[in-house]
């Protein structure tokens, strides 16, 4: 999603397992980055969104992801990371807007956590539609006095979504989040 665009398109199942396959450090960040827990506290834009350094997820704390009473916090956590990875290791989606590769790759791995979850025919269908809208709705929301984290991945924001995110990351209430948390802002080795 870039710009107010939901791309629910789900990259191809086989591609994604040959990626693992063929980069052994992107596949063992996946076995170690799908359970990371999400941090809740900030308000991320477009409901979720990743660290710099691939090493923590955000999901907005306005964002709901039960859906039909099963907690999906862990799709996005899969659809965050496995973005990050194929960007960082495989460098695939750099350009978040002319290859929707990584973001398509990361709807499959999403996809398939919410397929396991609901485990329902229509698991994605109603997945996506309650996500989406309330996306479509964090997109409209002033940031003025919203916690952002400082350390949010930069994609999907084109620059004059970028500009504001920046701003909003030092009002006081992202200061006073961000302290609270207590994450260090250098970040040498993502890995």
């Amino acid at each position: 999603m870039s710009a107010g665009d939901i791309d629910d398109v789900v990259g191809d199942e086989e591609y994604l397992e040959q990626l693992r396959k063929d980069n052994i450090p992107f596949h063992l960040y996946l076995l170690k980055a799908f359970f990371f827990k999400p941090i809740r506290t900030f308000f991320i834009p477009f409901g979720a969104g990743i660290s710099e350094d691939g090493q923590r997820v955000y999901i907005s704390r306005d964002l709901q992801t039960n859906i039909q009473g099963v907690e999906c916090e862990s799709a996005l956590v899969r659809h965050e990371t496995t973005e990050w990875g194929l960007r960082f290791f495989c460098q695939i989606g750099e350009d978040y807007l002319t290859d929707p590769t990584g973001h398509r790759l990361a709807n499959r791995a999403e996809h398939d956590r919410i397929v396991q979850l609901l485990d329902t025919p229509d698991a994605w269908f109603t997945y996506t539609t309650i996500i989406d809208n309330q996306i479509i709705r964090e997109e409209r929301t002033d940031l003025k006095d919203k916690p952002l984290p400082r350390d949010l991945a930069r994609y999907p924001y084109e620059d004059a979504e970028w500009d504001k995110i920046e701003e909003a990351m030092y009002n006081e209430y992202s200061i006073e989040e961000w302290d609270r948390l207590g994450v260090s802002n250098a970040q040498e080795n993502p890995i």
